[in-house]
């Protein structure tokens, strides 16, 4: 009989996984290992069903932190779960959730999340196990004082949550009033974050292990929040350093060699003139006017490279200016020099970009262009650029006559000319993909695809609403 109760027991935990959300072969593959510690009972020996017991409850720990993220758990089908575990496990139901949890919470597939979606799975993975009546983290900081970043539970946290969060943020160490608990989550031996909960007594011990197990968890994710919010910093700090000098390159090109530039062609005009009196009547005079032409032709070249050159230095960083005005102003001057037109397209919001992705999108944009403009003989361009949830992704295509994509990088590489590697470069550094497709004949084709990453802080973002109940 108690080996029919105990077959029984392992086609619910096959059902309850599923209702859970569990994909059919992790559901076949638990219930298997069940049926395994159900046939051990009979065996002399003493540790394998203790062993397959702790592989047991390992492997259904493992199911459920797969399902962390994608699934709302009911806390009548995990308080099923736990007590068909326990039954079958012949284990009490705390042992049984307490291990459970414990496994969950140090699972690396939520630590290793994105901070605040790590936070929110935290919590609820917490709230589902340990059969509090509600939770709630906190945090403080300089703008705010206090404030409850998640909840879960029937209702959000009142007065007294808020008072034990204060007690706990003001390094009280652990606090506790009635049914209600604080535990800190400590990085660097000082309180982060305040985890509070509200348990009944005969739950409370296993509340206050699972708080421990879980403030564990959360001060490792806390932690990755505020390395990366220091990367962003050094990163805002690196780059406008970088902008600052090329704005002051553009500074001094234009105060310098441009104005000599701009002087040498206004003597070549005068000496033009001068020289076209002197020969007026030589036979060779209008060869020698012509050659004068000719350097008069290339002074103003320069001055038109080298003002193309301060244009590329402008910084985005210094003028704040919005990435499609940019890409706009790039377009028509692009269109000035060349009268090809150009079919632009711009999709999405472009602001939550960072600094370095704007960079790169805009000089990606600017040497295609130039690129097209010295060498294409094109006679119809096209640029897009689409930011979605994701990734941005940046085309620039033309009709051209085309080249031989590897030829010409190599070609490039050895004398010196760094323009396609440069963009290249500029896309791994940002961990995008940079791709040109291209043949003789054309036509010729440069994307750029990024990742959307920004870093994640608690204050921000859909994830830092309130949770709902699990």
């Amino acid at each position: 009989m108690a080996t029919r109760t105990s077959t029984d027991a392992t086609v619910r935990l096959g059902e309850l996984l599923g209702r859970l959300g569990a994909r059919r072969l992790d559901a076949r593959r638990t219930v298997k290992l069940a049926r395994q510690l159900v046939a051990s009972d009979d065996s002399s020996s003493e540790t394998e069903p203790a062993a397959i017991s702790i592989s047991l409850i390992g492997r259904v720990a493992d199911v459920l932190g797969r399902l962390a993220l994608d699934h709302a758990w009911t806390r009548s089908d995990i308080g099923k779960l736990v007590d068909t575990l326990a039954h079958i496990t012949r284990l009490p139901g705390d042992v049984v959730r307490s291990e459970i949890h414990a496994r969950v919470a140090r699972d690396p597939r939520i630590i290793q999340l994105s901070p605040a979606v790590a936070v929110e799975a935290e919590v609820k993975v917490f709230y589902a196990l340990t059969q509090v009546e509600h939770v709630s983290l906190w945090t403080k900081s300089v703008p705010e004082p206090l404030r409850c970043v998640f909840h879960a539970g029937p209702a959000k946290p009142g007065r007294r949550a808020r008072l034990i969060a204060r007690t706990v943020l003001d390094g009280a160490g652990a606090e506790r009033s009635g049914c209600a608990y604080g535990t800190p989550v400590l990085r660097w031996q000082r309180p982060d974050a305040a985890l509070v909960f509200e348990a009944r007594d005969e739950h409370a011990q296993l509340a206050l292990d699972a708080s421990r197990e879980t403030a564990a968890a959360l001060a490792l994710v806390l932690e990755r929040e505020a390395l990366l919010v220091r990367s962003a910093a050094r990163e805002r700090a690196l780059v406008e350093a970088g902008e600052r000098l090329l704005a002051r390159l553009g500074f001094d090109l234009h105060d310098g060699p441009i104005q000599d530039v701009a002087v040498l062609a206004g003597d070549l005009h005068l000496f033009r003139a001068q020289l076209e009196d002197v020969l007026a009547s030589a036979a060779s005079g209008a060869a020698l006017v012509g050659r004068v032409d000719d350097l008069e032709a290339r002074v103003y070249a320069v001055d038109r490279t080298l003002r193309q050159l301060v244009h590329s230095f402008e910084s985005p960083t210094v003028t704040r200016r919005p990435l499609d005005e940019s890409l706009r102003r790039e377009v028509e001057a692009f269109q000035a020099q060349t009268e090809i037109p150009v079919d632009l397209v711009l999709r999405g919001d472009f602001g939550n970009l960072t600094d370095s992705q704007r960079i790169a999108l805009i000089r990606i944009v600017q040497e295609s262009l130039t690129n097209i403009r010295e060498h294409s003989d094109g006679t119809k361009v096209s640029v897009s650029v689409t930011s979605g949830p994701s990734e941005i992704a940046a085309e620039v295509s033309d009709n051209g006559r085309g080249f031989d994509v590897e030829r010409t990088l190599v070609r490039a590489a050895r004398g010196g000319r760094l323009g396609l590697v440069g963009m290249s470069e500029r896309a791994r550094l940002l961990g995008g993909r940079f791709d040109v497709r291209s043949h003789p004949g054309g036509p010729t084709t440069v994307s750029l695809v990024l990742p959307a990453w920004r870093p994640a802080t608690l204050a921000s973002g859909p994830a830092a609403e309130a949770l709902s109940a699990v």
